[in-house]
């Protein structure tokens, strides 16, 4: 059972001191890897015969991990930040209930989910430091410059990032998921259903799909925005040929130092692909232009 499984099912299980505790930690936990006792003890405001009964209760739910020395202190994982994170968007009407797995990865998991309304939405749960801290401060410079982040604070931050970046470049026009709630590293946005280009063997006039790819590309540089981790990995092609461009986390703006290099890597990412495995002849020089046309970056 995954960790948004379990916490969905663990949920009712909870009481408001319950949620409140997790509440403490989630607090504590911005300094501290493991947080100490008393901090959560000041947080919670319960007496601290009830806090050690409760903080129990969490460690057997398996919603914290429990450590004696060199103080004692506390830590929730994944399946208690996502419990938070789906308890808030149930009570703000954004969610009603949790459904099957669409997607599992290095950074991130994808579910199905209802709404009160009855709306089919996909639910994504960021999930940095699952595999390493060092090459997520290295890849992801929102974070590079602070000398603590818990895997908490990096994955609140991934989603907050990307649910920004998809509010922009759906209003722009971009083929990209549009964006519903988002809450602590968990966003609710429209679902699609496509698989990845990298997993299609092979495309009927596949040169209309480059062409397709990089006008979104444009139409996002349009609005201020570049992908930065565009790949055959992060577009999804449905039954009906329609692409959509996805995982949006990493986005920069058109006035960072570095958008040419990285808007060269994304339009090169993408060209090459295309050149190696579907023979298109659209060049790198060619697909430029057509990205950059009526932007700053056009005479660089």
């Amino acid at each position: 059972m995954s960790s948004a499984e379990k916490a969905a099912e663990t949920i009712t299980e909870l009481e408001n001191y319950d949620l409140r505790i997790l509440n403490s930690i989630e607090i504590g936990m911005i300094q501290h890897e493991m947080v100490p006792f008393e901090e959560v003890l000041k947080y919670s405001r319960l007496n601290e015969t009830e806090l050690e009964w409760r903080l129990r209760k969490l460690n057997e739910l398996e919603l914290v991990y429990r450590q004696s020395e060199p103080y004692l202190g506390f830590m929730m994982n994944y399946t208690a930040y996502d419990l938070l994170a789906l308890n808030a968007l149930v009570k703000s009407e954004n969610l009603e209930a949790l459904g099957p797995s669409i997607g599992l990865g290095k950074e991130a998991d994808v579910y199905q989910a209802i709404t009160p309304e009855n709306k089919v939405v996909a639910v994504k749960f960021h999930r940095l430091g699952r595999t390493s801290f060092r090459d997520t401060r290295r890849k992801r410079e929102y974070i590079a410059d602070r000398k603590h982040m818990s895997w908490l604070y990096q994955s609140r931050l991934a989603a907050e990032n990307e649910y920004e970046a998809l509010k922009i470049v759906h209003e722009g026009g971009v083929a990209s998921p549009e964006p519903y709630s988002q809450n602590r590293h968990c966003i609710v946005m429209q679902i699609i259903e496509g698989i990845q280009l990298s997993e299609v063997i092979e495309l009927d006039y596949p040169n209309d799909y480059l062409l397709d790819i990089l006008e979104n590309a444009r139409k996002a540089l349009k609005t201020g925005i570049i992908h930065s981790d565009l790949s055959e990995y992060n577009i999804l092609i449905t039954e009906e040929g329609k692409i959509w461009l996805i995982d949006w986390p990493q986005y920069i703006r058109l006035d960072h130092p570095n958008s040419g290099e990285i808007l060269e890597r994304d339009i090169g990412n993408i060209v090459y692909f295309f050149q190696r495995k579907h023979m298109v002849e659209t060049t790198f020089d060619e697909a430029w232009e057509l990205v950059v046309e009526g932007t700053i970056l056009e005479s660089s």
